[in-house]
C-alpha cells in the first residue's frame, strides 16, 4: 500500500479563525497546514504528490479511510482521528490532499507517529509546564517575532501557564491564540500563520 503519511488538503468552503494574529484561514491550501483550535482539535491538511498512473483518487480514499477506521479500533471514547475529505488539488500538480481531523493534540501524534501510518512524526499543544512533563524545552532558545531577542529555556520555565505548540512537521500552522515567541528556522507568514518547513528538529511556537 502506498504511504500515505504525507498527504491532503484543498479547498476549504468556510474561513476559520487561526488565532495567529486575528487573521483568517485561506480558502484554498497548496501546502501542509495545521490548525489548532480553541478547544485543542487538531486538523491537519496534508499535501503530496502522487501520480495519476499510480493510484486512483478512490482508492486512496477508501485506503485512507481505512487506516483511520483501525486506528479507530478498540478507542472507547469514540473515533480518534476522522478522515473528512480527500481530493486533488485543482492546480494541475497531480498533488492529492487528505483532510483529517483529531479530537487533540495526543490522537495526532499517536496517529502520525505510528508504524501503521508510516510516521515518525510528532505533535504537541499545551501549557509549558505540560511540556516539560512530557519532556520537552531542553535547551531551547526562541526569538521574539517583533524584534529577535532571544527567549531561553529558564525563560520558559517561568512561564508554565503559556501555551506552546510543538512539533517536527513541516506546515503552515494557524494557532488558537496569537503568537510571541518562535524557534529558529521558523518564520511569522503575513496572514498570522507560522511557518516551519525551515525547522531543523522541532519547532517551538509560544503564545502569549
Amino acid at each position: 500500500m502506498e504511504k500515505f503519511g504525507k498527504i491532503a488538503v484543498l479547498c476549504l468552503c468556510v474561513f476559520f479563525l487561526a488565532g495567529c494574529g486575528n487573521t483568517k484561514m485561506p480558502e484554498t491550501i497548496e501546502d501542509q497546514t495545521i490548525f489548532v483550535s480553541r478547544e485543542g482539535q487538531i486538523t491537519l491538511w496534508l499535501v503530496d504528490e502522487f501520480g495519476r498512473t499510480d493510484y486512483k483518487l478512490s482508492e486512496l480514499t477508501a485506503a485512507a479511510v481505512e487506516e483511520a477506521a483501525q486506528f479507530n479500533a478498540g478507542k472507547t471514547q469514540g473515533a480518534a482521528v476522522a478522515v473528512e475529505k480527500v481530493e486533488e488539488l485543482a492546480d494541475g500538480s497531480g498533488r492529492v490532499a487528505i483532510t483529517y481531523k483529531f479530537g487533540d493534540w495526543k490522537s495526532c501524534t499517536e496517529f502520525i507517529g505510528n508504524d501503521l501510518f508510516y510516521g515518525t512524526e510528532e505533535f504537541f499543544y499545551g501549557t509549558v509546564k505540560d511540556a516539560m512533563a512530557q519532556g520537552y524545552g531542553g535547551r531551547v532558545i526562541l526569538k521574539n517575532i517583533k524584534n529577535n531577542t532571544l527567549y531561553t529555556e529558564e525563560q520558559l520555565k517561568q512561564a508554565p501557564d503559556k501555551y506552546l505548540i510543538i512539533t517536527d512537521m513541516k506546515a503552515n500552522i494557524y494557532c488558537p491564540g496569537m503568537v510571541a515567541y518562535i524557534s529558529d528556522g521558523a518564520v511569522l507568514n503575513e496572514d498570522g500563520s507560522v511557518n516551519t518547513f525551515g525547522v531543523e528538529g522541532l519547532a517551538y511556537i509560544l503564545l502569549k
